[in-house]
This record gives structure tokens, C-alpha cells and sequence, in this order.
């Protein structure tokens, strides 16, 4: 435990290098917080939270902004409205070039020095797993030529396509874990102390889960390729890992690839999530249409996703909307002109995330000001999930293997998974946990909704929006599930609609609502990395550019 709290500090110590003012990748090299010779046992615990941080559904994190784009959250920063800038996505950028890759890769070099075979395979497989979120976000981006030290201050962008699946010259991320779990196998690994027991904070050293997060990795990032090539190719693909034959993949709850926090404030290892929406001035509104989605099938899940701070049968007004379906409900539309719109009006009546996503308070009714010390702040940063492999599973028996009984079964467990994710944050923090026959009765509701679907893509539509809704706290996925499949629909503003392509899962909302763009099928670059380094793209690709997998 107090290892933990040394590796959160020190984490967070790295992550002021990457503070407004040195953001971008051109001095990615240059980290004077970094010395050149730390032990492996330093090196990993920093990675892991730098990577939950800046992939995580917090101010710094990329999932808050992504979960904007998919109308689950909207705050003050306009990406809810599809408005962003060179400098939006700057500070993720930097941290998960300085704070998780250039560290992670210092572990590979130095691993394979000591012959410290455990740290390079977790390393090697962090590497992939990071790597292949950026892309799924930015597209082409430095890579090969990315973490070659004082070498190459000015790397290469390289292609989406070829970082996912390698050429001649470029290991790709399919490559990069198969390398992974090999070394992940060896014997022989120089014992160290601390062990690595005590500072993975992933999964404790165990390195047969690492192995079943490889395998799982390459089930997720086959099936995000899937509309690239044939369906016989996608089955020969994940067919050994959906069989067992390549091995195990993750299995439920201890499985699952997170971070956990710890409800301690000095030094802080809250779920950074929780700090940024439990203050004077939460940072994020809810989506309406999400709330009211999950309302309207009576998703025994809402008070745990969501914290209400009116009581039940209190009322407000002067906001921008209150549901008429419930009038606990208070949030801020995207790009809304009401005069109700602003931080202060809101923050003491408007729904915030709740316990759930990021360790807040259960919704029991009661209501009440969130406040610094109203949650325990302990739920883990969810990454990839087993649940979400299930999700995974159910969409490729549907879509390549046109195997409807398979998907069903499949899309049964992953809801049964959703249930139980819930319900073991729960447990950890002492609130009630949903009753076996309420998950009962909306898993037959929803396998109804599948049943009762007519084409094979009314029921990805029926997959998709659960995914959606499980998933709630790591929007990075949620987004790109979205952009290569269409699905879930959400319902943004009439000029989004109208200069986004057609067919893209865009409905259109109450008309209350304005864009400053289309849908962004991709994130700006920051504005350093196109002006410093010579063999950056030197431009914004357009937003409506999609990634090589979305087809």
C-alpha cells in the first residue's frame, strides 16, 4: 500500500513535465524529471498511472473528451459541439508519449539488458495497447522511429494501416504482442526486489493475466480491422483465440486490465475522475439523451452511473434543461445559448458522474451537495474489460461468423458481465448492489430487443448501445466502436447532421443544441508537433478523414 501511494506521487511528479508550456512531442525526448538509469520497479508503476490518466475519463484524460464526442458527458471545454483546436488534445498527447512510452520503452531496453523477461513482455504489450489507442484516435502518428531518444527529436508519422499490421520495415502492433507474450513465457528472469509482485499495479505480477490481456488485445484489435478484409480472414484470425487453442483469454473481474485508487488525498490517489466532478464546480454535465436512454428501459444500473444532487420529489428551475421524464435530472445541452448554461447556475442542482465511473456517490434518494469528501473516489480506472470481450465475442459471431445463436449466447454473458462489474464496485464501496432478479428481468428485456430485431444490423444496433452504456467511463472505445460501426445512433445538433457524412449514426436531437463542425471522425494533432518537427504531416488532417478501419 505504501508503495502504491510512492507510485502515484512519483507518477504525478512526471506528469508535470508535460504542464502547458512543453506539450508537444518535438521535445518528447528532453525530460529532465526522468533520469536516464532508474530501476525497472520505478519505471512500470509510472507508466500505469500516466497510461489510466491519460487514456481515463478525467480532465487530463482522453476518454472525458471522447465520451463528449458520444454525448455522454458535456462540459465547458466544446468538444461536446464538436469544436476543438490544436491545443485540445496537447496534454495527452505528451504524457503518453513522455509519461507512458518513452518510460515503457527504457523497461524494454533495460529488461532485455538485465534479461528481466517479465518487465519487457508487460512493457511490450503496454506499448501495443497505448499505441493502438492513439491511432484509433489520431490515425497516422510518430511510431517506428517515436522512442529512439536524443537520436531523432523529429520522428516520422507513421501510417494508421501499417502500425496496426506492420511492413518490411515497421513492427507492427500484431508483432509487437505476439513478441510480448513470447517473453512474457521465458524463464529465467533475474530476480529483483522490490518483486514484481509489488509494483505491477495492473494485475500484481501475475504474468498469466498479462498473457490473457494479449490475447484478449489481439481479439479486439481483429475485430476492429474486420471490415478491412474478408470474413474468412477474420475467422482464421480469431477463431484459435475464441477457441482457447492460442491459449486463454481474459477472464470476469480479476481480469479485467485497470488501475485501482485509493480513497486518500495526501498524497492524492483518488480516481482522478472524481476530483474533477466532486468540487464547488463539477467539470462535466450528463448527456440527456443517455440519462433518459437508460431511464426509459428502466436500467436498474442508473443510480450507480449517475448521482442526482436533488432528492427525490425536490424540483429547481432557471436551467438550461430539467427532464420532464424525471425532474431530479438537470444538465446543460451541447452549445446551448440559454443565459442557464454557465458553471455556476448548474453546480449545485446538476447530475454528475456517480460511483460507478469514478468512485462518487450511489444515488440513493437523498440527495445533497457532492462535495471533496462525499465518495470514497476508489473505483478503478476501467481499461478493457471482460465484459467487453464478451461484447467483442458477440459482435463477431453476429457479423462475420452470421452466427445469431452464437451471438446471442454471447451478448447474454456480456450483460450478465456488466451486471456484475457494477455490482462488485458496489460491494468495494458499500452501497447495495443490484438485485439478481432486477438484472434478471432487463437481461430478458434486452435479449428481447435482439430477438425481436429484424436485420442483422437492427440487432448490432441492440449490442452496440449496451456496449455503449456498459462501457460508461472509458469513452476512448466508445468512440471508436461508433465510428467503424455506425452504432449506437445518437442525436446531436441538425448542422452536425447535416455536414457529417450520411448513414453515420447521427440522429437528430430536440433542435436545442448547436455544432461548431460535423461529427470528427478523428483529433487534431497539437499544433507544436505540426510546426516543429519537419516530418509531421505540417497540417490538420480534416476531421471528416476517417481512420483506415472505418470503412
Amino acid at each position: 500500500m505504501k508503495f502504491l501511494k510512492f507510485c502515484l506521487v512519483l507518477a504525478s511528479a512526471g506528469t508535470l513535465a508535460v504542464a502547458p508550456g512543453c506539450k508537444d512531442f518535438y521535445n518528447v525526448n528532453v525530460n529532465p524529471l526522468t533520469p536516464t538509469s532508474v530501476g525497472l520497479y520505478s519505471l512500470l508503476p509510472v507508466t500505469q498511472v500516466n497510461m489510466a490518466e491519460a487514456l481515463g475519463d478525467n480532465i487530463g484524460g482522453l476518454s472525458q473528451y471522447t465520451m463528449a464526442l458520444m454525448q455522454q458527458l458535456y462540459n465547458t471545454r466544446s468538444i461536446g459541439n464538436f469544436q476543438q483546436t490544436g491545443d485540445s488534445f496537447s496534454g495527452e498527447w505528451a504524457t503518453l508519449y513522455r509519461g507512458v512510452l518513452i518510460n515503457n520503452e527504457r523497461i524494454i531496453t533495460q529488461g532485455t539488458t538485465e534479461q528481466r523477461w517479465n518487465y519487457v513482455g508487460i512493457a511490450q504489450l503496454q506499448k501495443a495497447y497505448v499505441f493502438s489507442q492513439m491511432v484509433d484516435v489520431w490515425g497516422d502518428i510518430p511510431y517506428s522511429e517515436a522512442l529512439k531518444g536524443e537520436v531523432n527529436p523529429a520522428p516520422r508519422f507513421d501510417k494508421d494501416e501499417d502500425i496496426y499490421n506492420g511492413t518490411a520495415s515497421i513492427q507492427g502492433l500484431f508483432s509487437l504482442i505476439d513478441e510480448g507474450l513470447a517473453n512474457l513465457a521465458k524463464t529465467g528472469s533475474v530476480p529483483t526486489k522490490p518483486t514484481l509482485g509489488d509494483v505491477d499495479l495492473i494485475y500484481k505480477g501475475d504474468l498469466d493475466k498479462w498473457a490473457r490481456f494479449g490475447r484478449t488485445l489481439k481479439l479486439k484489435l481483429y475485430n476492429q480491422l474486420r471490415k478491412t478484409t474478408s470474413a474468412a480472414t477474420v475467422r482464421n484470425q480469431v477463431e484459435p483465440l475464441l477457441n482457447g487453442t492460442a491459449g486463454p483469454l481474459m477472464a470476469e473481474e480479476v481480469g479485467d486490465f485497470q488501475l485501482g485508487y485509493l480513497n486518500t488525498a495526501n498524497p492524492d490517489n483518488r480516481n482522478p475522475g472524481y476530483v474533477t466532478d466532486y468540487n464547488a464546480n463539477p467539470e462535466n454535465r450528463i448527456g440527456r439523451y443517455f440519462y433518459e436512454g437508460m431511464l426509459t428501459l428502466n436500467d436498474p444500473r442508473k443510480p450507480y452511473y449517475f448521482y442526482n444532487q436533488l432528492a427525490v420529489g425536490a424540483s429547481t428551475t432557471n436551467q438550461d434543461y430539467i427532464s420532464p421524464l424525471d425532474p431530479r435530472f438537470v444538465t446543460v445541452r451541447p452549445g446551448t445559448s440559454s443565459q442557464y448554461a454557465s458553471v455556476a447556475s448548474t453546480a449545485s442542482v446538476q447530475t454528475v458522474q456517480g460511483l460507478y465511473p469514478v468512485g462518487g456517490r450511489y444515488d440513493d434518494g437523498k440527495g445533497g451537495k457532492t462535495g471533496t469528501t462525499s465518495g470514497k473516489a476508489e473505483a478503478p480506472q476501467r481499461l478493457l474489460t471482460y465484459y467487453s470481450l464478451k461484447y467483442t465475442e458477440a459482435e463477431l459471431r453476429l457479423t462475420v461468423y452470421n452466427d445469431v445463436a452464437a451471438a446471442r449466447l454471447a451478448f447474454s454473458d456480456a450483460l450478465q458481465a456488466s451486471f456484475n462489474k457494477v455490482n462488485v464496485i458496489a460491494t468495494a464501496d458499500g452501497s447495495p448492489v443490484i438485485p439478481a432478479a432486477s438484472i434478471t428481468t432487463y437481461k430478458n428485456s434486452a435479449l428481447a430487443r435482439f430477438d425481436n430485431a429484424a436485420t442483422a444490423e437492427d440487432k448490432l444496433e441492440v449490442i452496440m448501445y449496451e456496449k455503449y452504456v456498459a462501457s460508461f467511463g472509458y469513452g476512448v472505445d466508445v468512440y471508436t466502436d461508433f465510428r467503424r460501426t455506425g452504432h449506437p445512433t445518437i442525436r446531436v445538433s441538425q448542422e452536425a447532421v447535416s455536414l457529417s457524412a450520411p448513414n453515420s449514426g447521427l440522429l437528430v436531437d430536440d433542435g436545442a443544441t448547436r455544432a461548431n463542425g460535423p461529427f470528427p471522425l478523428r483529433l487534431y494533432y497539437p499544433t507544436n508537433d505540426l510546426t516543429l518537427n519537419p516530418n509531421s504531416p505540417r497540417s490538420q488532417r480534416d476531421v471528416t478523414a476517417p481512420i483506415f478501419w472505418d470503412k
